[in-house]
């Protein structure tokens, strides 16, 4: 097959996962519109987006075209990508609950970290997806699969596996711990993933490791806190009055006095678990990295 107009053979980007049997690697002698629409939109981006239940929007934030699948089934709305498989050879990503244009962008911002070499599994935590909150990892349910990502089975021309993006409460609190609203499974149906232990700061009730109380007085700034952008800088210091200070913030070099909140050290841990990463920092150190993704680095703070 070629594209409209140019006689070059349309075989899509490289590199496509080992053994990768798609639309794109084996492409047949005619497709629809939207069988059109999902190719040329991996092509281009890696992956595509459908929206499933109510108005949609479109597959990426650069593409006019909508593409969404308007169905009557009960259940929530959900979201899932389609094309992981044949760039990567990773499992696709579902999502359900919100709002289809948070759904959208979630889903858009993940499946770029993976295209970028993230490769998730149950389990895994993942900051900066949703303002404020962490999500996690777990695996779709074999008979959810049928349910959800269909359109992906028919790209790659076989089922394929997926991860669900759980998101807690405003609050970080997830479905299996302690406090849980009831609506955080209806939005996202419990029977659709594979049942999973979670641990460290996904646990149901966290083991606190920080040498300070929960309650304890952190200084953060108001792009975390307000706003909801990622922890990249973190430092202990001692104090003669308090005993000793943590400084939380966004990373940013240029913080005024006015952009500076106090709140308990346990809102910014819930906020971001890898923080539990640096729970034994030494007093004057400091922990930064470059995204949310990246390992803490450690360093003297320079006086």
């Amino acid at each position: 097959m070629s594209r409209a107009g140019n006689d070059t053979p349309w075989m899509g980007p490289l590199p496509a996962a080992r053994g990768c049997d798609c639309h794109i690697c084996r492409p047949d002698d005619a497709y629809d519109e939207l069988d059109r629409h999902t190719i040329d939109t991996v092509l281009e981006h890696g992956w595509q987006v459908i929206l499933v239940g109510g108005e949609a929007d479109c597959s990426h934030p650069d593409h006019d075209d909508p593409w969404f699948d308007d169905h009557d089934e009960p259940g929530p709305a959900f979201a899932y990508t389609v094309g992981l498989g044949h760039r990567c050879g990773h499992p696709e990503l579902l999502m359900s609950g919100l709002d289809h244009r948070v759904l959208h962008s979630a889903l858009n911002d993940v499946a770029q970290r993976v295209i970028d070499g993230r490769r998730l599994a149950p389990g895994d935590a993942l900051e900066d997806v949703l303002a404020g909150v962490p999500v996690a990892i777990e695996q779709v349910d074999d008979d959810a699969l049928e349910e959800t990502v269909t359109w992906s089975a028919w790209f790659h021309r076989r089922p394929q596996d997926a991860l669900a993006i759980v998101w807690p409460d405003h609050s970080g609190v997830f479905a299996w711990q302690p406090g849980a609203d009831e609506m955080l499974d209806e939005l996202q149906p419990r029977e659709w993933r594979v049942p999973i232990d979670h641990t460290g700061g996904l646990a149901p009730d966290p083991e606190w490791t920080f040498p300070v109380p929960p309650d304890h007085r952190a200084f953060s700034c108001s792009h975390v806190v307000d706003d909801g952008e990622a922890v990249l800088w973190a430092a202990r210091q001692s104090d003669e009055e308090r005993g000793e200070d943590w400084t939380i913030h966004c990373g940013a070099v240029d913080h005024e006095t006015r952009d500076m909140r106090v709140v308990h050290l346990a809102h910014l841990v819930r906020s971001a678990p890898s923080l539990r990463a640096i729970s034994d920092l030494g007093f004057d150190e400091e922990a930064l990295r470059a995204d949310p993704d990246s390992p803490w680095a450690t360093a003297r703070l320079c006086p």
